[in-house]
């Protein structure tokens, strides 16, 4: 006899989260990341959970940066199940400020992992991936602006669900991806200028079911967020012209 259906995993799914003691939480605040030659400034990069310890990046060293991407290497971003099941949910959050002369443009964020899903035959399990995106630009050319809050979910290879006997399989590969893109929401807002300053938060989870003669697993192993610069300052061809007008006239006068 099937001793667990479909139907119930989000039942149980509901009573393990309302029922499960809440241990110490983890909230790492890895400060300011950047490097020499990028754009842009990731401020005070920070990670909130109900985990004994950071699973974004290691406590100890955090995330790393390489040009524009900041980049994140999870330790234990996984959640797994027989029996019963388990649910692992983290919040990343940083705000991202250009650097003198450069603007922001849009900002990717990609992910990926894999998943285990295996058992006797005829019995259920599933593994999902999920993750929700809040921003807001707080600059424009280097000024404060009041603008609303953006959201925007993350686009998973198979939607982000994974279910047996479909999907059965072990270590598949699974990715995400979003993209935020800035200046067209600030044309769309009627502002001309470009995005210096942009806060980005964004809650991640992985959740786990399955009955006793089933197994789910799904880990996260890599996440990498990636600002677009905009375009350099290109003067107008009219202002062009009188530059080299003027630069001309220096030449003259000097001799």
């Amino acid at each position: 006899m099937r001793m667990m259906n479909l139907k119930t995993h989000t039942l149980c799914w509901a009573l393990l989260v309302a029922t499960a003691a809440v241990g110490e939480a983890a909230t790492m605040n890895w400060g300011d990341k950047t490097t020499a030659g990028s754009d842009v400034v990731f401020l005070q990069v920070t990670e909130d959970n109900d985990e004994p310890s950071t699973v974004f990046a290691p406590a100890a060293t955090g995330p790393s940066v390489s040009g524009n991407m900041l980049v994140f290497n999870p330790v234990n971003f996984q959640s797994q199940a027989n029996n019963g099941a388990d649910l692992i949910d983290s919040t990343l959050s940083t705000t991202i400020q250009a650097k003198p002369g450069a603007t922001i443009d849009s900002i990717s964020v990609d992910e990926f992992g894999d998943y285990t899903l295996g058992g006797l035959s005829g019995y259920d399990a599933l593994a999902s991936v999920g993750a929700a995106f809040f921003w807001r630009v707080t600059e424009v050319d280097g000024a404060p602006v009041s603008l609303s809050t953006q959201v925007a979910s993350m686009t998973f290879t198979g939607g982000g669900m994974y279910e047996r006997p479909a999907d059965d399989g072990t270590a598949v590969p699974w990715t995400g991806n979003v993209v935020l893109d800035v200046a067209a929401y600030l044309l769309s807002q009627g502002i001309s200028g470009d995005a210096t300053e942009v806060t980005l938060r964004f809650d991640n989870t992985l959740q786990t079911a399955a009955d006793n003669f089933s197994n789910a697993f799904i880990k996260k192993k890599g996440v990498d967020i990636t600002v677009t610069p905009g375009d350099p300052v290109i003067p107008e061809p009219t202002s062009a012209a009188l530059l080299a007008l003027g630069a001309l006239a220096c030449g003259f006068r000097r001799r």
